[in-house]
């Protein structure tokens, strides 16, 4: 087919294991799988900016989703996102099995909007999500989003069980990740981790390339520590990070953007990938109900941070330096059995 001739081309340029991609052809190739899949034009083309996002700052909630595209298709019934329990400072966004992406961009939105809005806003609001079963992405996006429009963003979100919580344990968490945006007199303050060691989608990246993990992130079949990906993500486990601090930070998102939101509850289900109901958490805060200034003084804390040592790196500088590079470079190293689920989705759908 174009799309192996296409493949083979690319290759000439690009390391054994990946293949050098135009942003742009990512995007709409992307998106034209994602339109296989069963989403519509608007939903299609959202879950493909948002995955370019991540991508082209080299973070790995990208491309790689679609490595498993059946883990990116629409539940059956799926319909548009809905607002519940509505009130000035709180809400409730039922996904309704639409795109976890589309869903959080609502309740995110939904979140600034009410600290935002009006001269007389709550100084905070919350809003939570359910009913979705598909990736929201890169979680310092929807922070980002939220501190552009001048609203300091928290923002958490749970998953199906990939992560135990100690040696042993079989998996109980998502990967959990934890997003802060902070709006400063520059470009906005984003922190974005995963309360596991790796990222779901870093394993599947590793194991898309054939790359071991590194050591002290996964647990195997038996329960002791693994190098495999493949053993990891397929009758293993994740790790959190830092031990049991770390499974502290997991449980307390289980319990914010889990069963708060109204998402799958462990323990009362069989389990939440089978429920297919997953859950977010978006606070925003307007700083001027606090204090007078606020983005002046988070500049001057983040200049004298970075002013205290050569070795400093704030959150998001290295993610900023990769994206201007392949912005400039107007390419994407994309691993080749990743863009070849795509390019294969995109024209064949799931068959």
């Amino acid at each position: 087919s174009r799309a192996r001739v296409a493949l083979f081309a690319r290759s000439l340029c690009a390391t054994p294991d990946t293949v050098q991609v135009p942003i742009e052809e990512a995007r709409s190739v992307t998106a034209a799988a994602l339109r296989k899949l069963g989403w519509d034009k608007h939903e299609a083309s959202l879950q493909a900016d948002i995955m370019l996002g991540a991508e082209i700052c080299g973070n790995n909630q990208g491309l790689v989703k679609m490595y498993q595209p059946a883990l990116m298709a629409p539940a059956p019934g799926a319909k548009k996102p809905t607002i519940e329990r509505d009130t000035p400072s709180s809400a409730v966004v039922n996904g309704n099995g639409s795109p976890g992406m589309l869903a959080a961009v609502t309740a995110a939105d939904l979140a600034a909007d009410k600290v935002t809005a009006a001269a007389d806003a709550p100084t905070i609001a919350i809003v939570g999500t359910h009913n979705t079963s598909t990736s929201s992405g890169q979680l310092g996006f929807y922070a980002k989003r939220m501190a552009a429009r001048g609203a300091i963003g928290i923002c958490m979100a749970n998953s199906p069980e990939f992560v135990a919580a100690a040696a042993g344990g079989k998996p109980v968490f998502g990967t959990n990740p934890v997003a802060v945006g902070v709006p400063t007199t520059g470009p906005p303050l984003t922190f974005d981790m995963a309360t596991s060691a790796i990222a779901l989608y870093g394993a599947l990246t590793a194991k898309a390339k054939g790359e071991p993990l590194p050591p002290g992130v996964a647990y195997g079949r038996d329960g002791g520590w693994t190098t495999d990906a493949s053993e990891a993500l397929e009758g293993g486990a994740i790790a959190t990070f830092g031990g049991h601090k770390g499974m502290g930070l997991a449980l307390v998102v289980e319990l914010l953007a889990g069963a708060l939101p109204g998402a799958a509850v462990l323990g009362q289900c069989e389990s939440k990938k089978a429920a297919k109901n997953w859950g977010h958490t978006f606070i925003a805060i307007r700083p001027s109900g606090l204090v007078d200034g606020f983005e002046h003084k988070a500049a001057s804390v983040l200049q004298a941070v970075k002013a205290s040592g050569p070795g400093v790196r704030l959150p998001g500088e290295a993610s900023t330096r990769i994206a201007d590079e392949r912005q400039r470079a107007g390419t994407l190293q994309v691993p080749v059995k990743v863009w070849q689920a795509i390019t294969t989705t995109a024209e064949h759908g799931l068959s």
